[in-house]
């Protein structure tokens, strides 16, 4: 998710000591705004307890990476929005989004549950603008450090700076942070005998919309193209390539064993093994995929693939190649589409001061969210920070427990603001 990723640009000083009394005070100040964090803003919205959040966002306004091809879909169900699994009565959710847009009653006629991006982007928008007095855009946060003091850490100083280079400090008791962008991207596979000089061309992903129709013009002799990734971007990118009639052969390298269906183009297809005619046969747990059971994306490559061999009359075909030994199979194209590289590591470790010596690791709850676990007595119970990211495991859609994750941390809030009222209330009485 590339609307949270913050440049590791280090602060020259991030206060510890407590700062001055008009030094602003929230519950919650999330570094970003991207899909995790506005479903993190939308449950604290709705939840029974008004906690103050902040998000720092480094765009001058909100985006979400927009989709290659406008007719493309998403790879979960609508239901699968910023709310709707945590609050079916959410005002946010997604059929609320069709209703506000006039187009409840098409999408339902439309008979397919997978938004279209385009409209899934527009969606995202719509709920960010309700959150404009939330976020500070054109800011981007540049240090943040414990407040040292006797006892355990019971907040956060946050340093940020605007677009003008003017620094502020604000204080937080819990904090959320991006999740590195190479923890659920799948590391793109090698390309080691590109022959430049025989003319080969290598494309990102993200630069084949721009460079779609020079692809797709007459050539003589026509263009063999081969595309490397796992990503639902670059599968995409494979069934719109089948669309053209003038392109050459399509070969695809990726470890995405989803598409290994696809593999029956070819012809290979394993031998009935022999079964045991006893009613002691182990039946094995393990069922072959296959293209009527494919998710609609792989069945439609399928179909423009067969469709191509008709027309061609077997001259021109798709390949699949499942593993990493991409060079090879890359060797007869003219053109490359690949992913970019990404990299790997914590984006974020240079705007932490003092910390090494606070954490202990990480608590996985899901896809999208991560608690980070501090020592012992180090860390005030009320003194939380998380680590949110809107994709799946695999990097390849958007978390479907994304509206849950962002509930848990909503409810971790206002379990923290009962427990300071409690804790008020005996003070007074001991008073």
């Amino acid at each position: 998710m590339t609307s949270i990723e913050q440049p590791s640009r280090r602060l020259e000083s991030v206060p510890s000591s407590p700062p001055t009394a008009s030094t602003t005070m929230y519950d919650l100040i999330c570094i970003g705004f991207g899909p995790a964090q506005l479903a993190t803003a939308i449950a604290g919205r709705e939840s029974q307890k008004n906690s103050t959040v902040l998000f720092v966002e480094r765009k001058p306004t909100f985006s979400w990476h927009s989709p290659q091809l406008a007719r493309t879909r998403m790879e979960n169900p609508f239901i699968y929005d910023l709310a709707t699994p945590r609050n079916p009565r959410s005002a946010f959710s997604y059929t609320n989004y069709l209703l506000t847009r006039n187009r409840l009653v098409e999408f339902a006629n439309s008979d397919r549950l997978n938004p279209l991006r385009l409209e899934f982007e527009d969606y995202l928008h719509w709920c960010a603008d309700q959150f404009r007095d939330n976020v500070r855009y054109g800011c981007e946060v540049v240090g943040v450090a414990p407040e040292k003091g006797d006892g355990p850490i019971r907040r956060w100083n946050v340093a940020i700076r605007d677009g003008n280079g003017q620094s502020q400090v604000l204080q937080a008791r819990s904090i959320a942070v991006p999740s590195p962008p190479g923890k659920h991207q799948q590391k793109p596979l090698p390309l080691t005998n590109v022959d430049f000089l025989a003319g080969q061309r290598i494309i990102s992903v993200d630069d084949y919309k721009s460079r779609r129709n020079d692809l797709r013009g007459h050539n003589e002799p026509r263009l063999n193209v081969a595309v490397v990734g796992s990503g639902e971007q670059t599968m995409e990118i494979v069934e719109d390539l089948l669309a053209c009639p003038r392109l050459g052969n399509i070969t695809m390298v990726t470890e995405n064993e989803a598409l290994a269906p696809l593999r029956i183009l070819e012809g290979e297809q394993e031998p009935p093994h022999p079964r045991l005619c006893s009613i002691w046969a182990k039946q094995s747990c393990e069922q072959k995929s296959t293209i009527p059971g494919a998710s609609e994306l792989v069945q439609s490559i399928y179909g423009r693939a067969y469709e191509k061999q008709v027309a061609s009359k077997g001259q021109y075909a798709l390949r699949i190649v499942i593993g990493r030994a991409a060079a090879n199979a890359c060797s007869n194209a003219n053109v490359i589409i690949a992913e970019q590289t990404q990299q790997n590591g914590l984006p974020n470790n240079n705007l932490f001061h003092g910390l090494d010596s606070l954490v202990l690791g990480c608590r996985q709850k899901g896809d999208s969210l991560e608690e980070v676990q501090f020592k012992r007595g180090a860390v005030a119970e009320s003194c939380r920070m998380w680590m949110l990211s809107a994709h799946s495991e695999n990097g390849r859609s958007l978390a479907k427990d994304i509206a849950v994750r962002a509930g848990e941390v909503a409810n971790a809030l206002a379990a923290t603001e009962e427990g300071q009222e409690r804790d008020g209330m005996m003070i007074a009485a001991r008073m």
